[in-house]
Protein backbone atom coordinates (compact mmCIF):
# COMPACT_ATOMS: atom_id res chain seq x y z
CA UNK A 1 0.00 0.00 0.00
CA UNK A 2 2.44 2.74 0.83
CA UNK A 3 4.45 1.60 -2.07
CA UNK A 4 1.43 2.30 -4.49
CA UNK A 5 0.77 5.67 -2.68
CA UNK A 6 4.78 6.03 -3.20
CA UNK A 7 4.37 5.45 -6.77
CA UNK A 8 0.96 7.47 -7.50
CA UNK A 9 2.78 10.58 -5.47
CA UNK A 10 5.94 10.32 -8.32
CA UNK A 11 3.82 9.95 -11.19
CA UNK A 12 1.34 13.05 -9.98
CA UNK A 13 4.80 14.86 -9.87
CA UNK A 14 6.47 13.90 -12.96
CA UNK A 15 2.94 15.04 -14.37
CA UNK A 16 2.64 18.13 -13.00
CA UNK A 17 6.62 18.85 -14.17
CA UNK A 18 5.58 18.02 -17.68
CA UNK A 19 2.08 19.34 -18.05
CA UNK A 20 1.96 22.32 -16.15
CA UNK A 21 4.41 23.94 -18.77
CA UNK A 22 2.60 23.66 -21.28
CA UNK A 23 -0.54 25.03 -19.31
CA UNK A 24 2.03 28.15 -18.62
CA UNK A 25 2.93 28.10 -22.26
CA UNK A 26 -0.70 29.00 -23.10
CA UNK A 27 -1.59 31.49 -20.69
CA UNK A 28 1.30 33.12 -21.71
CA UNK A 29 -0.25 33.23 -25.31
CA UNK A 30 -3.28 34.30 -24.04
CA UNK A 31 -1.61 37.60 -22.63
CA UNK A 32 0.66 38.38 -25.04
CA UNK A 33 -1.71 40.88 -27.29
CA UNK A 34 -2.22 42.34 -23.75
CA UNK A 35 1.01 42.94 -22.97
CA UNK A 36 1.80 44.51 -26.82
CA UNK A 37 -1.14 46.75 -25.96
CA UNK A 38 0.59 48.32 -23.19
CA UNK A 39 3.10 49.65 -25.28
CA UNK A 40 0.44 51.59 -27.24
CA UNK A 41 0.85 55.07 -26.24
CA UNK A 42 -1.00 57.05 -29.05
CA UNK A 43 1.55 60.60 -28.87
CA UNK A 44 3.93 58.42 -27.35
CA UNK A 45 4.76 54.76 -28.45
CA UNK A 46 3.72 52.01 -31.05
CA UNK A 47 3.94 48.76 -31.88
CA UNK A 48 5.66 48.29 -35.27
CA UNK A 49 6.08 43.79 -34.60
CA UNK A 50 5.22 41.29 -32.57
CA UNK A 51 5.34 37.77 -32.80
CA UNK A 52 4.69 34.72 -29.90
CA UNK A 53 6.05 31.37 -30.66
CA UNK A 54 4.56 28.80 -27.93
CA UNK A 55 6.27 25.65 -26.86
CA UNK A 56 6.51 22.84 -24.57
CA UNK A 57 8.61 23.31 -22.27
CA UNK A 58 9.38 27.22 -23.53
CA UNK A 59 8.33 30.10 -25.58
CA UNK A 60 9.85 32.75 -28.27
CA UNK A 61 8.23 36.19 -28.27
CA UNK A 62 9.43 39.41 -30.27
CA UNK A 63 8.34 42.77 -29.75
CA UNK A 64 9.75 46.12 -31.50
CA UNK A 65 8.34 49.47 -30.49
CA UNK A 66 8.84 52.73 -32.17
CA UNK A 67 8.23 56.36 -31.29
CA UNK A 68 5.31 57.80 -32.14
CA UNK A 69 5.42 59.67 -35.86
CA UNK A 70 4.37 62.77 -33.99
CA UNK A 71 7.73 62.66 -31.92
CA UNK A 72 9.49 61.13 -35.46
CA UNK A 73 9.82 64.58 -37.36
CA UNK A 74 13.28 62.93 -39.41
CA UNK A 75 13.44 59.13 -40.56
CA UNK A 76 14.96 56.80 -39.43
CA UNK A 77 13.08 56.93 -36.20
CA UNK A 78 14.35 55.61 -32.76
CA UNK A 79 12.62 51.90 -31.88
CA UNK A 80 14.11 49.15 -29.80
CA UNK A 81 13.52 45.11 -29.72
CA UNK A 82 13.11 42.92 -27.23
CA UNK A 83 13.23 39.54 -28.06
CA UNK A 84 12.86 36.55 -25.51
CA UNK A 85 13.19 33.31 -23.89
CA UNK A 86 10.38 32.12 -21.97
CA UNK A 87 11.49 29.10 -20.06
CA UNK A 88 8.22 27.51 -18.43
CA UNK A 89 7.87 26.84 -14.96
CA UNK A 90 6.79 25.30 -12.19
CA UNK A 91 10.22 23.92 -13.04
CA UNK A 92 11.72 26.06 -16.11
CA UNK A 93 14.18 23.49 -17.25
CA UNK A 94 17.49 25.08 -19.29
CA UNK A 95 16.90 28.49 -17.49
CA UNK A 96 19.50 30.22 -16.01
CA UNK A 97 20.11 30.23 -12.73
CA UNK A 98 19.50 32.96 -10.31
CA UNK A 99 23.31 33.65 -8.30
CA UNK A 100 21.83 34.46 -5.33
CA UNK A 101 19.03 32.09 -4.62
CA UNK A 102 19.77 28.99 -7.02
CA UNK A 103 17.31 27.04 -8.92
CA UNK A 104 13.77 27.73 -7.19
CA UNK A 105 10.41 26.56 -8.41
CA UNK A 106 8.08 29.48 -10.05
CA UNK A 107 5.89 29.83 -12.53
CA UNK A 108 8.54 31.17 -15.21
CA UNK A 109 11.69 32.58 -16.29
CA UNK A 110 12.19 35.03 -19.65
CA UNK A 111 15.53 36.06 -20.63
CA UNK A 112 15.06 39.27 -22.87
CA UNK A 113 17.87 40.87 -25.24
CA UNK A 114 17.23 44.08 -25.83
CA UNK A 115 19.27 45.83 -28.96
CA UNK A 116 19.80 49.64 -27.82
CA UNK A 117 21.71 50.53 -30.84
CA UNK A 118 18.56 51.54 -32.20
CA UNK A 119 17.38 53.98 -29.92
CA UNK A 120 20.35 56.37 -31.92
CA UNK A 121 19.89 55.13 -35.74
CA UNK A 122 21.56 57.67 -37.05
CA UNK A 123 24.39 57.48 -34.87
CA UNK A 124 27.74 54.58 -35.31
CA UNK A 125 29.16 53.06 -32.16
CA UNK A 126 32.70 52.04 -32.42
CA UNK A 127 33.02 49.26 -30.88
CA UNK A 128 29.29 48.39 -31.66
CA UNK A 129 26.61 48.73 -29.00
CA UNK A 130 26.11 45.27 -27.00
CA UNK A 131 22.59 44.11 -26.43
CA UNK A 132 21.47 44.66 -22.92
CA UNK A 133 20.05 41.02 -21.16
CA UNK A 134 17.21 41.42 -18.67
CA UNK A 135 16.43 38.36 -16.97
CA UNK A 136 12.87 38.12 -15.20
CA UNK A 137 11.47 35.55 -12.75
CA UNK A 138 8.46 34.63 -11.68
CA UNK A 139 7.75 33.23 -8.61
CA UNK A 140 4.52 31.45 -7.43
CA UNK A 141 3.44 34.34 -5.42
CA UNK A 142 2.72 35.96 -9.03
CA UNK A 143 5.48 38.68 -8.62
CA UNK A 144 8.00 39.14 -11.27
CA UNK A 145 12.07 39.86 -10.60
CA UNK A 146 13.97 41.14 -12.87
CA UNK A 147 17.52 41.96 -12.95
CA UNK A 148 19.81 43.32 -15.54
CA UNK A 149 23.79 43.57 -15.60
CA UNK A 150 25.42 46.22 -18.52
CA UNK A 151 29.44 45.45 -18.82
CA UNK A 152 31.49 48.75 -18.74
CA UNK A 153 32.09 49.80 -22.17
CA UNK A 154 34.52 52.57 -23.89
CA UNK A 155 33.35 53.95 -27.49
CA UNK A 156 33.31 56.37 -30.21
CA UNK A 157 30.48 58.08 -30.98
CA UNK A 158 30.30 59.03 -34.61
CA UNK A 159 27.57 60.69 -37.34
CA UNK A 160 29.90 61.07 -40.66
CA UNK A 161 32.46 62.86 -37.81
CA UNK A 162 33.44 61.83 -34.43
CA UNK A 163 31.10 63.45 -32.42
CA UNK A 164 32.21 62.05 -28.62
CA UNK A 165 34.24 59.41 -26.72
CA UNK A 166 32.11 57.61 -23.80
CA UNK A 167 33.51 55.50 -20.75
CA UNK A 168 31.29 54.11 -18.13
CA UNK A 169 31.87 51.46 -15.73
CA UNK A 170 29.00 48.04 -14.86
CA UNK A 171 25.20 49.32 -14.91
CA UNK A 172 23.45 47.13 -12.52
CA UNK A 173 19.21 47.11 -11.92
CA UNK A 174 16.86 45.18 -10.43
CA UNK A 175 13.25 45.94 -10.55
CA UNK A 176 10.32 43.79 -8.87
CA UNK A 177 6.43 44.11 -10.09
CA UNK A 178 3.20 42.02 -9.35
CA UNK A 179 2.20 40.16 -13.08
CA UNK A 180 -1.46 41.73 -12.41
CA UNK A 181 -0.05 45.55 -12.39
CA UNK A 182 0.75 47.65 -9.75
CA UNK A 183 3.74 49.58 -8.17
CA UNK A 184 6.72 48.65 -9.47
CA UNK A 185 9.68 48.66 -7.19
CA UNK A 186 13.32 49.36 -8.78
CA UNK A 187 16.48 50.28 -7.49
CA UNK A 188 19.63 51.00 -10.66
CA UNK A 189 23.62 51.92 -10.35
CA UNK A 190 25.33 53.60 -12.53
CA UNK A 191 28.72 53.80 -10.24
CA UNK A 192 30.77 56.19 -12.95
CA UNK A 193 29.90 57.86 -16.60
CA UNK A 194 31.69 60.05 -18.58
CA UNK A 195 31.09 61.61 -22.12
CA UNK A 196 33.52 63.75 -23.34
CA UNK A 197 32.88 65.98 -26.91
CA UNK A 198 34.95 66.64 -29.68
CA UNK A 199 34.23 70.36 -29.29
CA UNK A 200 35.08 70.09 -25.57
CA UNK A 201 31.41 69.71 -23.78
CA UNK A 202 31.66 67.08 -20.82
CA UNK A 203 29.16 65.47 -18.90
CA UNK A 204 30.48 63.27 -16.04
CA UNK A 205 29.04 61.20 -12.77
CA UNK A 206 30.13 59.43 -10.50
CA UNK A 207 28.43 57.13 -7.63
CA UNK A 208 24.47 57.62 -9.40
CA UNK A 209 22.28 55.45 -7.90
CA UNK A 210 18.09 55.86 -7.94
CA UNK A 211 15.33 53.91 -6.79
CA UNK A 212 11.27 54.05 -6.77
CA UNK A 213 9.29 51.92 -4.29
CA UNK A 214 12.26 51.42 -1.88
CA UNK A 215 12.95 53.36 1.27
CA UNK A 216 16.31 54.28 1.00
CA UNK A 217 18.45 53.60 -2.40
CA UNK A 218 21.26 51.68 -2.41
CA UNK A 219 24.94 52.71 -3.86
CA UNK A 220 24.79 48.86 -5.42
CA UNK A 221 21.15 47.38 -6.05
CA UNK A 222 22.39 43.89 -6.00
CA UNK A 223 23.05 44.39 -2.20
CA UNK A 224 20.86 43.05 0.30
CA UNK A 225 20.30 46.43 1.07
CA UNK A 226 18.46 47.65 -2.21
CA UNK A 227 16.71 43.77 -2.23
CA UNK A 228 14.88 44.16 0.87
CA UNK A 229 13.56 47.96 -0.26
CA UNK A 230 13.03 46.39 -3.67
CA UNK A 231 10.32 43.89 -1.49
CA UNK A 232 9.51 45.87 0.86
CA UNK A 233 8.13 49.44 -0.99
CA UNK A 234 7.52 52.54 0.44
CA UNK A 235 6.33 53.68 -2.89
CA UNK A 236 8.56 57.17 -3.15
CA UNK A 237 11.80 57.54 -5.41
CA UNK A 238 15.07 58.71 -4.14
CA UNK A 239 18.37 59.58 -6.08
CA UNK A 240 21.77 60.18 -5.33
CA UNK A 241 24.67 61.23 -7.22
CA UNK A 242 28.20 62.08 -5.71
CA UNK A 243 29.25 64.54 -8.04
CA UNK A 244 27.81 65.66 -11.29
CA UNK A 245 29.74 67.93 -13.64
CA UNK A 246 29.05 69.43 -17.04
CA UNK A 247 31.00 72.09 -19.10
CA UNK A 248 29.62 73.67 -22.68
CA UNK A 249 33.68 73.24 -23.89
CA UNK A 250 33.09 77.19 -24.00
CA UNK A 251 33.83 78.33 -20.62
CA UNK A 252 30.75 77.38 -18.73
CA UNK A 253 30.63 74.93 -16.60
CA UNK A 254 29.05 73.42 -13.56
CA UNK A 255 29.89 70.94 -10.87
CA UNK A 256 27.96 69.77 -8.11
CA UNK A 257 28.49 67.51 -5.15
CA UNK A 258 26.51 65.32 -2.82
CA UNK A 259 23.55 65.56 -4.49
CA UNK A 260 20.01 63.64 -2.84
CA UNK A 261 16.67 63.98 -3.91
CA UNK A 262 13.72 62.38 -2.56
CA UNK A 263 10.35 62.41 -3.59
CA UNK A 264 7.40 60.18 -1.57
CA UNK A 265 3.37 60.05 -2.39
CA UNK A 266 0.90 60.83 0.21
CA UNK A 267 -2.76 59.86 0.09
CA UNK A 268 -4.72 62.17 -2.32
CA UNK A 269 -8.02 61.66 -3.84
CA UNK A 270 -8.10 60.28 -7.34
CA UNK A 271 -6.53 62.26 -10.11
CA UNK A 272 -4.83 64.63 -7.62
CA UNK A 273 -1.29 64.76 -6.06
CA UNK A 274 -0.21 64.89 -2.62
CA UNK A 275 3.70 64.14 -2.26
CA UNK A 276 6.50 65.42 0.16
CA UNK A 277 9.87 66.52 -1.54
CA UNK A 278 13.27 66.93 -0.61
CA UNK A 279 16.21 67.98 -2.27
CA UNK A 280 19.88 68.41 -1.25
CA UNK A 281 23.43 69.65 -2.63
CA UNK A 282 26.56 69.86 -0.46
CA UNK A 283 28.47 72.18 -2.95
CA UNK A 284 27.74 73.95 -6.46
CA UNK A 285 30.79 75.31 -8.46
CA UNK A 286 29.08 77.58 -11.64
CA UNK A 287 31.89 78.75 -13.50
CA UNK A 288 34.23 79.11 -11.17
CA UNK A 289 31.48 80.42 -8.32
CA UNK A 290 31.57 78.30 -5.08
CA UNK A 291 27.84 78.06 -3.32
CA UNK A 292 26.41 75.29 -1.08
CA UNK A 293 25.22 73.50 0.42
CA UNK A 294 21.56 73.93 -1.01
CA UNK A 295 18.41 72.30 0.48
CA UNK A 296 14.66 72.53 0.11
CA UNK A 297 11.54 70.95 1.21
CA UNK A 298 8.10 71.09 0.95
CA UNK A 299 4.95 69.25 0.13
CA UNK A 300 1.79 69.59 -2.23
CA UNK A 301 -1.35 68.18 -1.20
CA UNK A 302 -4.87 67.68 -3.80
CA UNK A 303 -3.11 69.05 -6.85
CA UNK A 304 -5.26 68.36 -10.09
CA UNK A 305 -2.80 67.10 -11.88
CA UNK A 306 -4.59 67.34 -15.31
CA UNK A 307 -5.58 70.83 -14.37
CA UNK A 308 -1.83 71.76 -14.89
CA UNK A 309 -1.02 70.03 -17.37
CA UNK A 310 -3.42 71.81 -19.59
CA UNK A 311 -2.43 75.15 -18.30
CA UNK A 312 0.97 74.09 -19.10
CA UNK A 313 0.06 72.66 -22.49
CA UNK A 314 -1.88 76.04 -22.71
CA UNK A 315 1.12 78.55 -21.78
CA UNK A 316 3.51 76.97 -24.29
CA UNK A 317 0.93 76.43 -27.21
CA UNK A 318 1.69 79.47 -30.21
CA UNK A 319 -1.62 81.38 -30.56
CA UNK A 320 -2.35 84.62 -32.50
CA UNK A 321 0.07 87.42 -32.04
CA UNK A 322 -0.71 90.56 -30.13
CA UNK A 323 -3.43 91.43 -27.53
CA UNK A 324 -6.10 89.11 -29.20
CA UNK A 325 -4.12 85.54 -28.49
CA UNK A 326 -3.17 87.57 -24.68
CA UNK A 327 -6.66 88.27 -24.09
CA UNK A 328 -7.99 84.47 -25.44
CA UNK A 329 -5.44 83.50 -23.13
CA UNK A 330 -6.57 85.16 -20.03
CA UNK A 331 -10.35 84.86 -21.25
CA UNK A 332 -9.43 80.79 -21.38
CA UNK A 333 -7.55 80.54 -17.87
CA UNK A 334 -9.91 82.44 -16.14
CA UNK A 335 -12.89 80.13 -17.08
CA UNK A 336 -11.93 76.78 -17.69
CA UNK A 337 -7.94 76.31 -16.47
CA UNK A 338 -8.21 77.94 -12.95
CA UNK A 339 -11.27 76.54 -11.45
CA UNK A 340 -9.97 73.21 -11.56
CA UNK A 341 -6.55 74.53 -10.72
CA UNK A 342 -8.26 75.93 -7.11
CA UNK A 343 -11.02 73.12 -6.83
CA UNK A 344 -10.35 70.64 -3.95
CA UNK A 345 -8.02 73.21 -1.72
CA UNK A 346 -4.64 72.49 -3.05
CA UNK A 347 -2.02 73.25 -0.85
CA UNK A 348 1.72 73.82 -2.09
CA UNK A 349 3.94 74.47 1.20
CA UNK A 350 7.62 74.65 0.52
CA UNK A 351 8.69 74.69 4.67
CA UNK A 352 12.82 75.27 4.07
CA UNK A 353 14.66 76.95 0.74
CA UNK A 354 18.67 77.95 2.12
CA UNK A 355 21.40 78.33 0.00
CA UNK A 356 24.94 79.20 1.44
CA UNK A 357 26.65 81.63 -0.80
CA UNK A 358 30.22 83.61 -0.57
CA UNK A 359 28.12 86.85 0.51
CA UNK A 360 26.04 84.73 2.99
CA UNK A 361 22.76 82.75 2.80
CA UNK A 362 19.98 83.21 0.86
CA UNK A 363 16.83 81.86 2.39
CA UNK A 364 12.78 81.60 1.86
CA UNK A 365 9.33 79.80 2.46
CA UNK A 366 6.65 79.62 1.00
CA UNK A 367 2.66 78.59 1.31
CA UNK A 368 -0.47 78.78 -0.49
CA UNK A 369 -3.41 77.56 0.07
CA UNK A 370 -6.58 77.96 -1.79
CA UNK A 371 -10.22 77.43 -0.23
CA UNK A 372 -12.76 75.08 0.00
CA UNK A 373 -14.95 76.75 -2.87
CA UNK A 374 -13.61 79.21 -4.69
CA UNK A 375 -15.34 82.10 -6.11
CA UNK A 376 -15.16 83.01 -9.98
CA UNK A 377 -12.53 85.11 -11.13
CA UNK A 378 -11.66 87.78 -13.76
CA UNK A 379 -8.96 88.86 -12.90
CA UNK A 380 -5.46 87.90 -11.31
CA UNK A 381 -6.34 90.05 -8.51
CA UNK A 382 -9.83 88.50 -7.78
CA UNK A 383 -7.99 84.80 -7.79
CA UNK A 384 -4.54 85.97 -5.38
CA UNK A 385 -7.27 87.59 -2.77
CA UNK A 386 -8.85 84.06 -2.33
CA UNK A 387 -5.66 82.40 -1.77
CA UNK A 388 -3.86 81.91 1.72
CA UNK A 389 -0.24 83.14 0.86
CA UNK A 390 2.72 83.45 3.59
CA UNK A 391 6.04 84.11 1.53
CA UNK A 392 9.27 85.32 3.62
CA UNK A 393 12.70 85.41 1.92
CA UNK A 394 16.21 87.28 2.67
CA UNK A 395 19.12 88.17 0.83
CA UNK A 396 22.38 88.75 1.86
CA UNK A 397 23.30 92.68 0.79
CA UNK A 398 25.62 91.95 -1.61
CA UNK A 399 23.42 90.13 -4.01
CA UNK A 400 21.02 92.90 -3.09
CA UNK A 401 23.00 95.28 -4.78
CA UNK A 402 23.96 93.21 -7.83
CA UNK A 403 19.98 92.77 -8.37
CA UNK A 404 19.73 96.58 -8.35
CA UNK A 405 22.62 96.93 -10.77
CA UNK A 406 21.41 94.43 -12.80
CA UNK A 407 17.60 96.20 -13.09
CA UNK A 408 19.30 99.42 -14.04
CA UNK A 409 21.19 98.27 -16.66
CA UNK A 410 17.61 96.57 -18.06
CA UNK A 411 16.11 100.15 -18.16
CA UNK A 412 19.22 101.47 -20.02
CA UNK A 413 21.46 102.91 -17.72
CA UNK A 414 25.24 102.81 -18.75
CA UNK A 415 27.27 100.59 -16.25
CA UNK A 416 29.64 103.53 -16.24
CA UNK A 417 27.29 105.62 -14.82
CA UNK A 418 26.13 103.86 -12.07
CA UNK A 419 27.97 104.95 -8.51
CA UNK A 420 28.07 102.95 -5.68
CA UNK A 421 26.09 106.05 -4.05
CA UNK A 422 23.40 105.28 -7.26
CA UNK A 423 22.63 101.62 -5.76
CA UNK A 424 22.72 102.81 -1.98
CA UNK A 425 19.97 105.31 -2.69
CA UNK A 426 18.32 102.92 -4.83
CA UNK A 427 18.34 100.15 -1.95
CA UNK A 428 16.91 102.91 0.74
CA UNK A 429 14.26 104.31 -1.24
CA UNK A 430 12.94 100.42 -1.67
CA UNK A 431 13.07 100.42 2.34
CA UNK A 432 11.20 103.65 3.11
CA UNK A 433 8.46 103.18 0.69
CA UNK A 434 8.24 99.66 2.94
CA UNK A 435 8.76 97.73 -0.33
CA UNK A 436 11.63 95.58 1.36
CA UNK A 437 13.43 95.47 5.19
CA UNK A 438 17.14 96.34 5.52
CA UNK A 439 18.57 93.63 8.12
CA UNK A 440 21.59 95.28 9.36
CA UNK A 441 22.64 92.09 11.88
CA UNK A 442 22.56 89.67 9.12
CA UNK A 443 24.10 92.43 6.21
CA UNK A 444 20.88 91.30 4.42
CA UNK A 445 17.32 92.82 3.31
CA UNK A 446 13.93 90.99 3.72
CA UNK A 447 11.15 90.56 2.17
CA UNK A 448 7.85 89.35 3.90
CA UNK A 449 3.78 89.27 1.99
CA UNK A 450 1.70 87.24 3.53
CA UNK A 451 -2.28 87.43 2.16
CA UNK A 452 -4.99 86.15 5.02
CA UNK A 453 -8.66 85.88 4.52
CA UNK A 454 -8.00 88.55 1.26
CA UNK A 455 -6.10 90.75 3.84
CA UNK A 456 -2.95 91.75 2.29
CA UNK A 457 0.33 92.79 4.60
CA UNK A 458 3.99 93.34 2.52
CA UNK A 459 6.39 93.50 5.53
CA UNK A 460 3.79 93.72 8.81
CA UNK A 461 1.74 96.59 6.68
CA UNK A 462 -1.41 96.66 5.39
CA UNK A 463 -1.90 97.24 1.64
CA UNK A 464 -5.26 98.79 -0.31
CA UNK A 465 -4.99 95.71 -2.95
CA UNK A 466 -2.39 93.80 -4.98
CA UNK A 467 -2.80 96.00 -7.90
CA UNK A 468 -1.56 98.94 -5.75
CA UNK A 469 1.04 96.71 -4.35
CA UNK A 470 2.16 95.88 -8.51
CA UNK A 471 2.45 99.14 -8.95
CA UNK A 472 4.05 100.42 -6.26
CA UNK A 473 6.88 98.07 -7.20
CA UNK A 474 6.52 98.61 -11.02
CA UNK A 475 7.14 102.48 -10.17
CA UNK A 476 10.43 102.01 -8.01
CA UNK A 477 11.78 99.41 -11.39
CA UNK A 478 11.13 102.62 -13.30
CA UNK A 479 13.00 104.63 -10.99
CA UNK A 480 15.90 102.69 -10.49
Amino acid sequence: MIRKTLFLGVLALVALAVGAPALFGLYMAREFDHAVARFERPGLTHVIASRFNRGWFKSDAMIRIGLDDALCPQRPCASVTLDSVIYHGPIAFGAPVDPDAGLQPGLGVAVTRLDVATLWPRLVFEPSLAPLSVVTRVGLDGRAQSRLHASGASMDISRQRRLAHVDMDAVTARASMPLKGGAIDAAISAPQFRLIGENGGQLTWRKLSASTGGSVPAADPDSADARAGAAGGAGGQQLRVESLALADGLGTSALFQGIVGQWQPLPADASRLSARFSARASRAVINNNDTGPFMIDGEVRQLDTDAWQALAHALGAPGAPGDAGATDLRRRFYAELLPPLLAGAPVIDIQRLRLTTPSGDISAHLRVAAPDKARPARLLADAISQLDLDFAAQLPATLARDIAVQVMLANGRSPYDIEESDIDKALAELVDQGLIESAPAADAYRLSLVIKRGRLRLNGRNQIGWQTMVDQFENARERL
